[in-house]
């Protein structure tokens, strides 16, 4: 069989006050014909399809319009696990009418394990034993542990990664008893420690401070690889190949512009599993120039922008302050000459890049709620528990987000 693992879409992302449903539909037109192209059996999503419990509806639209095209192949089934973005509720509503397609989706923990366990065989090769999936999804503090009440920071933290560890362990038990000599495939959307955050800005970590962590050796030898969602940089687990973020398919910050996206190709067969990365275009260029007022004339002016591409969008960081007010306006208009909108501008101070009040005022849409609860912990003189402060804020955010889902 081949199978391709992909994860973290974020499908209604905004980026700043920009939509970039036209970026995600070409991710998916990609995606589609890599699965003609290598006939893939079997698509693994690990989680964060969408950037929100209640995404907008033309992120609804390319997700099921895509699922519907992918219908058509005859040849491809696909496993949708729940990330932390994802709306549990909102996944699972069309899980049924999804199942007619092929589709299996699962998107909060379920009471019975093996209901969290598919047997996936190939519809050209009848031949091939196929792949057992268990298909665990983003696991919240209700699926892992009970509140108690004066339990300490450090309490909260290891009863979390001990529940965590507890519904990997009930798996791989029913795992033992009912797969043989399969190849099976593990899902999770966690972190995972000895995974690296490259790009705090894009990846908002609900378990603050490896709350709720586990490490690679907490996953059973009974998976022969465990597809993993949460991270957007692609990765192996500390040394353990088998154990891997596949990464965001698109650049979700402006830290993100370098790097490489990519899908993983499984293969599976009677002398065992491997897997390779598959490359994903890139679909909309990012950049971001530092300097004086003066060096970023000089960057933008040497932008160069192919006429079929998309229009680049820049931050632009600002070394040695504004040398007029009007600084802003005209860099803007430089970069819209060339064919690229500026959507960013900020100062850096004592080396480093903080968000230029004196640039402008910012809308509050170019903020995340955890960039301005951020902005208030640095308000405060007195020393407070920041980390605790944090983790505790994005518990709430999450659980605001599930009660408007």
């Amino acid at each position: 069989m081949n199978i391709i693992h992909t994860s973290d879409w974020h499908l209604g992302q905004r980026f700043f006050d920009r939509d970039r449903i036209d970026e995600h539909e070409a991710f998916l037109d990609f995606l589609l014909h890599t699965i003609e192209t290598h006939a893939v059996d079997l698509l693994i999503v690990a989680g964060d399809i969408f950037d929100t419990a209640n995404p907008p509806r033309e992120a609804e639209r390319i997700y099921y319009q895509f699922l519907t095209k992918l219908a058509d192949l005859k040849h491809c089934a696909a496993i949708i696990i729940g990330g932390n973005h994802d709306s549990p509720p909102h996944l699972n509503a069309p899980a049924t009418v999804l199942k007619a397609l092929n589709v299996h989706v699962v998107g909060s923990l379920p009471e019975e394990a093996d209901t969290a366990l598919f047997h996936m065989t190939s519809s050209r090769d009848k031949n091939d034993p196929g792949v057992w999936v268990a298909a665990l999804p983003y696991l919240r503090d209700q699926d892992v542990r009970r509140a108690v009440a004066g339990e300490s920071f450090d309490e909260l933290s290891a009863r979390t990664r001990a529940g965590i560890r507890r519904v990997y362990t009930n798996m791989a038990e029913v795992v033992k008893e009912k797969c043989g000599q399969t190849p099976v495939i593990g899902t999770g959307h966690l972190m995972a420690l000895g995974a690296t955050i490259s790009n705090p800005e894009s990846e908002r970590t609900i378990h603050i401070g490896n709350l709720g962590s586990i490490s690679g050796g907490d996953f059973s030898d009974v998976f022969h690889y465990v597809a993993l969602g949460h991270i957007h940089t692609p990765q192996a687990v500390g040394k353990n190949e088998a154990i891997r973020y596949c990464g965001s398919p698109i650049p979700l910050s402006f830290g993100e512009r370098h790097q490489k996206k990519e899908l993983r190709l499984i293969a599976t067969s009677h002398e065992g599993l491997s897997h390779r990365s598959i490359e994903v275009p890139i679909f909309r260029q990012l950049m971001r120039f530092t300097g004086s007022p003066e060096a970023l004339e000089t960057q933008i002016k040497a932008i160069t922008v192919d006429d079929a591409a998309r229009t680049p969008w820049i931050e632009l960081i600002i070394q040695g302050g504004f040398s007029s007010t009007t600084l802003n306006d005209e860099l803007r208009a430089l970069a819209a000459e060339k064919g690229a909108e500026v959507l960013k501008v900020g100062m850096s101070k004592r080396g480093l890049p903080t968000t230029g009040m004196e640039a402008r005022k910012i809308s509050i849409r170019e903020m995340k709620p955890q960039e301005v609860f951020a902005r208030r912990l640095e308000g405060i003189e007195e020393e407070v528990d920041r980390e605790a402060l944090t983790q505790c804020f994005m518990s709430l955010l999450e659980d605001a987000e599930g009660e408007n889902a």
